[in-house]
């Protein structure tokens, strides 16, 4: 049985951004015993929408390449999370809109679980798989 590790948003920024470099081996080597399934790394939600955050606000990086970037690290084989489809949809939307991530982490869901947005916010409305209703 492999070992579980759950990773904070400062392991996946430095792993993927390798702008410190004791911290970016570090998580290299995690990520190394990932793909060799000694350790089963497990991403929460909160931490891939926190990735997203720092990779636009502070790094400044594109939002086709944060899309790409992190679709590829939560779809590699011992990386877990919980609904992986529908954060690799979110990613997606996020990439194609200029919604806030967790946005299109609610537009994601809100398509894959067939139930209504409540919002004010009308970038939901140009979903057609997604249906508001603030009744």
């Amino acid at each position: 049985m492999s070992k579980r590790r759950l990773v904070d948003t400062n392991l996946i920024v430095r792993y993927l951004v390798q702008d410190h470099e004791r911290h970016a081996k570090a998580a290299g080597k995690l990520f190394d015993a990932c793909d060799r399934g000694d350790v089963v790394i497990v991403v929460l939600s909160v931490v891939l929408a926190e990735s997203v955050f720092v990779l636009d606000s502070f790094y400044e990086h594109t939002r086709r390449d944060i899309a790409s970037a992190l679709g590829r690290l939560i779809s590699s084989p011992g990386v877990e999370i919980s609904g992986t489809a529908i954060h690799l949809d979110a990613l997606d939307r996020y990439r194609r809109t200029k919604m806030h991530f967790v946005d299109s982490l609610i537009a994601a869901t809100a398509a894959a679980e067939d139930t209504p947005v409540a919002s004010f916010d009308q970038d939901f409305r140009k979903f057609t798989d997604v249906r508001v209703e603030n009744e």
